[in-house]
């Protein structure tokens, strides 16, 4: 059986509620900046507000469970990356000055062998023998 625009909205509420309680909130890699989770929060709360009052229309259920993913997709594309130091392989001397390495996606800097890069980046070229 179908599920009702109520029952989409409490879910997506449950959903979001689980989301918030396990997030990691802070300005570190990793985490959700806290401007982030307080509109995730209002979103939330608003929703849970519409759920409890009388007479509201399948339709306001439904544009609220719209909003409250748009919210949810917001907060998680706030998701501050997690970085680390990565070195070129190689001895000190190559590594000196200035170097590049060029992507797919992009161009990666480095400055004396060494540059921040976010995991997933630093592990690729990692993985492709590029930093030790």
């Amino acid at each position: 059986m179908a599920k009702s625009n109520l029952d989409k909205l409490k879910d997506a509420i449950a959903e979001s509620a689980a989301l918030l309680a396990q997030a990691e909130i802070g300005e570190n890699g990793g985490q959700y900046p806290q401007q982030s989770a307080d509109a995730f929060k209002e979103a939330v709360t608003a929703a849970e507000t519409l759920v409890g009052a009388e007479g509201a229309e399948p339709s306001q259920f439904d544009a609220q469970t719209t909003v409250l993913n748009d919210a949810r997709s917001s907060f998680l594309a706030a998701r501050i990356p997690a970085v680390r130091k990565v070195t070129l392989r190689g001895t000190p001397s190559q590594r000196k000055g200035p170097h590049t390495i060029h992507l797919k996606n992009g161009v990666v800097n480095f400055v004396d062998g060494e540059a921040q890069l976010p995991d997933e980046l630093a592990d690729e070229l990692a993985d492709a023998g590029y930093v030790e």
